[in-house]
């Protein structure tokens, strides 16, 4: 409510220099009428409207006022910012860590751009071609890096060394899993990677926008629907299209 409260500001200062002592008697009017004068833009405007009908939905439906003048604000969307490429310093130190586990999920991530779920739920049937360098999924085979590789097999050895004789048949262990049947969990997995788990994937993904540009094949190849890939592919295809557009001019001597 304090995160809401902050973006609304604006509108409700504006209310209380009118002389509103309480939020309970707004009217639908006004609280237009007061966002408009604010001149928000972008996701400014958004994060305001959006905030505005939280707190008088809150309100509402807490009895605390007998309607609500923001039910149908228009809110509008959210502009989604161009994904950036991350620090690679620290994901170098993850894939060179002496933790197989880490260094493995690591390169999962940063060459492949695996999902959190993909990952936990690999089983050993998942690299059953690993002699190949393929890695089977559920809805597509990826063929695998051979930095990605070489960890896989470092992690599959540490694996065997240390459970040999587990009935589990996920990639990934623990010692509570190891005597289950169940994959790995949530926190167990987040502590592997050097950053958020987005931000990695996000920055394959931005490599593979940079390099090739094709939001088909980055659907092929990371299982993304086409409009998420094309928001890593438009921004690099209008660069390549200003650079490729011949001059108007030419000199003439």
């Amino acid at each position: 409510m304090r995160h809401h409260l902050q973006f609304a500001l604006p509108v409700l200062t504006r209310l209380a220099a009118a002389g509103l002592d309480d939020l309970t008697h707004v009217t639908a009017a006004e609280l237009r009428q007061n966002l408009d004068a604010c001149r928000l833009r972008g996701n400014d405007y958004t994060d305001t409207a959006s905030a505005l009908r939280t707190v008088f939905t809150f309100l509402h439906t807490h009895h605390g006022a007998p309607r609500n003048p923001a039910v149908h604000l228009r809110v509008g969307t959210l502009h989604r910012s161009i994904p950036l490429p991350a620090d690679p310093d620290p994901i170098r130190a993850a894939l060179t860590s002496p933790d197989p586990a880490r260094a493995a999920v690591t390169a999962l991530l940063a060459f492949h751009a695996l999902r959190t779920t993909e990952i936990r739920t690999l089983t050993l049937d998942s690299l059953r071609d690993l002699d190949q360098s393929r890695l089977h999924l559920p809805d597509r085979t990826v063929l695998l890096a051979d930095p990605v590789t070489a960890r896989l097999h470092a992690y599959l050895a540490h694996r065997a060394a240390t459970w040999p004789y587990t009935a589990n048949p996920h990639l990934f262990l623990t010692r509570k899993t190891a005597v289950s049947t169940t994959p790995v969990s949530l926190p167990w997995l987040y502590r592997r990677y050097p950053s958020s788990s987005h931000l990695l994937r996000a920055d394959r993904l931005v490599d593979e926008a940079k390099a090739a540009g094709d939001a088909r094949m980055i659907c092929e190849l990371f299982g993304l629907t086409f409009n998420t890939a094309t928001r890593y592919t438009r921004s690099y295809q209008d660069i390549a299209a200003l650079h490729s557009v011949p001059p108007r001019f030419h000199l003439q001597m």
